[in-house]
């Protein structure tokens, strides 16, 4: 007695001899075979059709972001338009140049000429002396307001100091007024003068801070 297995093997084995059932499984091999040398011929497009789409998807980003920088440079241009006349005078406030000592001891010197008074001492905090090759006022990003100290010491009738201190108030470069003190003073050879003022506060300027820590040679400036 044949087993059911041996059966269906022969059974299968007739099939097969069948002409229909030849030429179609030799049309599905065929068919089979050729789609495994499309999907090898066709590997790299698709490759290179991914790549594309994530370059494209890289740029659409990379676009983006250029027209966000785009609209802030407009608008920082913008802003720019609005202040470029107040530039010079904020220059003279706080110069971004260097400290500028001397118009300042010029300019204190001027007031107490014209208010009639004697300008007895006066100081800018330290000289600075820095390279040529490395300057901590080279404009960018990095500067920032550093305090110049500043002091000073009049003679003179009180009127006249008081008016002193009202123009040195309104100067054009700006100076934080720290301490005011009025003494009265005695045995000077000024007609009429009868009190003395101490001024101290600070001056400012811009400047790369840590630049000008690692470049500067202090000097003590007093006038």
């Amino acid at each position: 007695m044949k087993l059911p297995t041996q059966r269906y093997a022969q059974d299968l084995r007739r099939y097969y001899r069948m002409p229909a059932v030849q030429v179609s499984l030799t049309l599905v091999l065929s068919l089979f075979v050729m789609a495994i040398f499309i999907v090898f011929a066709l590997r790299p497009t698709i490759i290179s059709i991914v790549t594309l789409k994530k370059t494209i998807i890289e740029s659409k980003a990379t676009f983006e972001q250029l027209n966000t920088k785009i609209a802030n440079l407009q608008s920082a241009s913008d802003q720019l338009d609005l202040i470029k006349n107040f530039l010079p005078t904020l220059n003279t406030n706080i110069p971004n140049d260097g400290a500028k000592y001397f118009p300042i001891t010029i300019t204190v010197e001027a007031l107490a000429n014209q208010n009639e008074i004697k300008l007895e001492s006066e100081s800018l905090g330290a000289t600075l002396l820095f390279s040529r090759i490395i300057t901590p006022f080279t404009p960018s990003k990095n500067q920032s307001v550093i305090a110049l100290p500043f002091n000073a010491r009049v003679i003179g009738n009180y009127s006249n100091v008081l008016a002193f201190l009202t123009k040195l108030l309104s100067m054009e470069r700006i100076i934080m007024i720290e301490s005011v003190t009025i003494t009265k003073e005695t045995g000077t050879k000024l007609s009429g003068a009868n009190v003395a003022l101490n001024v101290t506060g600070s001056a400012y300027f811009l400047a790369n801070e840590a630049q000008l820590q690692k470049s500067i040679i202090e000097i003590k400036g007093v006038k």
